[in-house]
């Protein structure tokens, strides 16, 4: 069942969010009762469920959102999780966009990390690889810079910020066009 489950989220688009690939594994984490099993079950889909919710409600999709998404293929499908968060902080109600903008701006580093096989890696250390234009990486990590230095989004703060959809709209589109382009240069 995992398994056919599992084909169609990947022909869908979307990587499958379920950790527990047989039903013992499960069993150990899910609790004694229904209710626990439902509710276990309902946070890992979470994410996949509202997204298609979303389509079903017709609501607006990313420009590059199908690009980036076909890029976060093979080896970069974990970070389509990452990138699902991303785009879905924006729809929920209410809107978290703060969490939308960390969740962007990490799966570019996330993706250099692992094209570049260096789990512990920074972004702006990996953007620095030869396969980068120094301009477009310069570009980058000041997305990145920008994105630490509003209050609350990556790191804690004191005062608030005006961050709203747009901003969180031009992060996720930013992060769209990094992944397109990096996983392009790596090819």
């Amino acid at each position: 069942m995992y398994i056919d489950l599992d084909v169609l989220i990947e022909n869908s688009g979307y990587s499958n969010p379920n950790p527990y690939k047989t039903i013992e594994l499960f069993w150990k984490d899910c609790g004694g009762t229904w209710a626990e099993r439902r509710e276990l079950i309902s946070k890992i889909y979470a994410d996949l469920l509202f997204d298609i919710g979303r389509k079903k409600r017709k609501l607006k999709e990313p420009r590059n959102w199908k690009s980036a998404n076909e890029a976060l293929t093979d080896k970069l499908s974990p970070i389509r999780t990452q990138w699902l968060k991303a785009k879905n902080f924006i729809f929920t109600s209410p809107p978290d966009y703060e969490n939308s903008i960390k969740e962007s701006v990490n799966s570019i580093e996330s993706c250099l990390m692992i094209l570049l096989n260096q789990q512990k890696g920074t972004l702006g250390k990996l953007i620095k690889s030869p396969n980068i234009d120094p301009d477009i990486g310069k570009i980058i990590s000041q997305v990145y810079g920008l994105s630490s230095n509003k209050d609350f989004v990556r790191h804690g703060g004191v005062q608030n910020q005006v961050i709203g959809q747009l901003e969180a709209e031009f992060f996720l589109e930013f992060a769209a066009s990094a992944i397109i382009y990096i996983k392009g240069k790596f090819k």
